[in-house]
């Protein structure tokens, strides 16, 4: 692959309010097999486990839909964000120049859905592109190129993604090198606690 265009893939957090809708369509499937069976006695039985097969379809086609990640592309400092689900359907959501970033930090993805999060979404579009599993995370806001619309961006990248991002932006690179320096600061005092 050219070093000019770099790809990354980030799958998303996982919503835990599709549960719920699960537990709903579970129930209401089970009053209607009650019901059916009440009033239509051997019929019933038969109606009842279509019901149940057309209830489960459903949620497996909900479960499928629900399926997010996202990718990240970086060719000749201009950057892509396109949503992918189930992976099959894309869609772009964002294009911009990495010049026009602004507010590169790094921040605490535990912190990120507590009160500041409304403080988020009433200024800007916001867009969450890290998983449950994403070590570090960043944000920043940039205005989109043909979107027209300023996006308040948590992201996360792999090695070789974050690599380009930091020769791009010098931003990006500063608040890196920070970091990286405050983890060797932290693994050293860790390995000086485990000799004494």
């Amino acid at each position: 692959m050219n070093d000019d265009i770099i790809e990354s893939f980030v799958k998303a957090r996982k919503d835990k309010s599709g549960i719920l809708l699960y537990i709903v369509i579970f129930a209401i499937t089970m009053l209607v097999d009650v019901l059916i069976f009440m009033f239509f006695w051997l019929i019933g039985l038969y109606l009842s486990i279509i019901v149940t097969g057309i209830a489960c379809i459903i949620v497996v086609i909900l479960i499928r839909m629900r399926r997010l990640e996202y990718e990240l592309s970086l060719v000749r400092g201009e950057m892509t964000i396109s949503e992918i689900r189930n992976q099959a359907m894309r869609k772009k959501i964002l294009s911009f120049d990495l010049n026009d970033i602004e507010n590169f930090k790094a921040v605490d993805k535990d912190q990120i859905f507590s009160k500041q999060k409304q403080n988020y979404e009433n200024q800007h579009k916001v867009l969450y592109c890290f998983g449950d599993d994403s070590e570090h995370v960043y944000f920043f806001n940039v205005r989109g190129k043909d979107e027209g619309v300023t996006f308040d961006i948590f992201i996360t990248f792999d090695e070789r993604f974050k690599k380009a991002f930091a020769h791009r932006c010098s931003d990006a690179k500063s608040v890196f090198q920070k970091q990286a320096a405050l983890e060797a600061e932290t693994s050293e005092k860790a390995q000086n606690g485990e000799q004494a």
